[in-house]
Parts: C-alpha cells; structure tokens; sequence
C-alpha cells in the first residue's frame, strides 16, 4: 500500500512539474515561439496563413518535406515567385521562376500571368510548389491561388520561403 501511495504521489509531483512548464510564473516572462517574447504576431501570422490556405485551397508543405521531395528527385514543378535578381542570388535547386506581385494576383500583369502559367505545363495533376522569400510574403499564396484557378488539383505552397530553406542551411542553388 505504501509503493502505491509513492507512485501516486510521485506521478503527481512529475505530472505538475511537467505542466508547469508551460505555464508562465508570475512576473517572470517566458519567450514562448516568439524569439522577441511577441507571441501574438506569431499567433497574427499563423492565423492569416490558415485563412489563406482556407481561401486558396492549397496544401502546405514545409521546409523538411519539400528538401526530401528535392532529395528524392520527386516529379514537380517548383517556383520561385521573386524577382529575378533575388532569384538569380539563390533559390531551392531546380526550381524555376516567375515573378508575382507583392499583394495579390490581381496586381498581377497579363505577362506575368502567362509565364507563370507556361511554366505550369499541360499536366494538371502534377506536383506544383510555388514559394517566396518567408511566411509573410503574398507571392506564394497569389501563386498557388492562380494555379487552383487554372485547374491544376495538386499544389502546394511552401509558405517558409527561400529564408527557411537558407536558415535550414540546405544548399540553394545559382
């Protein structure tokens, strides 16, 4: 009876330890995913991500996906939404590119709708990847959007951008 009456109390203090360490002490601040302690704009950033995700009807891929899809030679097309002198700097190895515009598809002009568009190719149910520079950045979401519109069913947008796949330290390529 006694080793049971341990084990429950042990089970308690480790239990309590353990959640406490999510909890925020009083007065004492915790950084949380916020290197800045700021974890509302990490929340602001997550949200608007989903409801473009939502909006768009995409998938997402991350960073660690995307360099195994790269590793393994999957059949896809990866683009680069930048300008291309940010492109020429370094981009994710094969990818191709095809500048958008900062804000949204709209703001798009009729020449970058068309290379966008020929660099998609005829096969609706290939692979698409379309990226920008980081989360925050539209190009991606006006993208993948503008590929959905023009029927292709399997696209993703890697919302980290070239900045995670550099901060991921994975090879770019020139």
């Amino acid at each position: 009876m006694r080793k049971i009456g341990l084990l429950v109390i042990s089970t308690v203090l480790v239990l309590s330890l353990a959640l406490t360490g999510c909890a925020q002490k009083a007065g004492v601040k915790t950084t949380g995913t916020a290197p800045d302690g700021n974890e509302t704009s990490i929340e602001a950033s997550a949200f608007k991500l989903i409801s473009a995700q939502k909006a768009g009807n995409y998938e997402l891929v991350d960073t660690k996906t995307l360099k195994d899809w790269v590793d393994q030679g999957k059949d896809m097309i990866v683009i680069d939404t930048m300008p291309a002198d940010f492109y020429a700097k370094g981009h994710v190895p094969k990818a191709v590119n095809a500048e958008l515009p900062k804000t949204s598809l709209a703001d798009a002009t009729a020449e970058q709708k068309a290379a966008f568009a020929k660099l998609l190719g005829d096969d609706k149910s290939k692979t698409i990847v379309v990226y920008c520079g980081f989360v925050g950045c539209e190009r991606s979401h006006a993208g993948a959007m503008y590929a959905k519109e023009l029927g292709y069913t399997n696209v993703y947008r890697f919302p980290g951008g070239i900045i995670s796949w550099q901060d991921s330290k994975f090879d770019v390529e020139k």
